[in-house]
């Protein structure tokens, strides 16, 4: 499926559980709302780089990242390096 929008990932933190994450993408064609709860930890980004690069192939170009605010740094280089190949992190407001 080829669109002219940017697919936008949202991530949020998960309330009363550190280090948990729910990245989350809606579809308004078929008003679903596709998500990922991942970890703090390298697996979890390789987790949410798997699901960035499925929307991405899905859609045709690359996604775009709005991270919640007070979220990252994550303090973790290895996280930080796989977040930043997935496309242009933004604040969400």
């Amino acid at each position: 499926m080829k669109s002219n929008n940017t697919p936008i990932i949202r991530i949020t933190a998960v309330d009363g559980k550190p280090n948990k994450f729910v990245a989350s993408f809606g579809s308004e064609f078929l008003d679903a709302t596709y998500a990922l709860v991942f970890s703090k930890t390298i697996t979890g980004a390789v987790a949410l780089h798997r699901f960035a690069r499925m929307l991405s192939e899905q859609y045709g170009r690359q996604v775009m990242l709005q991270i919640a605010d007070n979220l990252f740094p994550l303090g973790n280089k290895a996280v930080e390096d796989i977040l930043n190949t997935i496309g242009i992190p933004e604040p969400v407001h």
